[in-house]
């Protein structure tokens, strides 16, 4: 039963990591680049270049913000399937350890506590246990990752959807403007 490995980590956390830092810091640029649109051209101006600069500004930040709804949802896939496979094998362990401490408590009644195959069979037991309790630590720490990660992808969808109304709104008065 050695088989068993109590490490149950989703992998590519860091390169999701890395790709989202650098999302924000590019959305982080748009919305500096809107701001310094807007500060451009005070007081309404209703020019032909203020609004076509406004409105490359709001579409380079939903198109930003598009990929990064894009990133968010395919690491999430891709996290919750090596989750499910991870948590299947916890699973698997914690059977593993039910039947082994079974076998553990037959051997004492047979042989008693003082035995060597009793002395060996709690060893397995106790490294399926250390195993178990690993496991149980990494699948808190991956729910609790993946849960921060459809947090992200809410919040960001809401974002993009927000950018695509501003969008809209500002195509509007844009027409009604000119």
């Amino acid at each position: 039963m050695a088989g068993f490995g109590g490490a149950v980590k989703l992998t590519g956390e860091s390169e999701y990591k890395r790709a989202l830092k650098q999302i924000n810091q590019t959305l982080k640029e748009t919305t500096a680049d809107l701001k310094l649109v807007t500060a451009q051209y005070t007081n309404n101006d209703k020019s032909i270049a203020s609004l076509t600069a406004k409105e490359n500004a709001l579409n380079k930040q939903y198109e930003t913000q598009a990929k990064k709804v894009s990133l968010i949802k395919s690491q999430y896939a891709e996290l919750s399937a090596q989750y499910e496979k991870n948590k299947a094998n916890h699973d698997s362990l914690t059977k593993s350890l039910e039947t082994e401490t079974q076998k553990l408590k037959d051997i004492e009644a047979e042989s008693g506590k003082t035995s060597k195959e009793y002395q060996s069979q709690a060893q397995v037991v106790s490294k399926l246990s250390s195993d178990l309790a690993k496991s149980s630590s990494n699948i808190e720490q991956n729910e609790t990752a993946l849960s921060k990660m459809r947090v992200e992808l809410t919040n960001s969808t809401t974002s993009m959807v927000k950018i695509s109304r501003s969008e809209e709104r500002f195509s509007r008065n844009a027409e009604t403007d000119l």
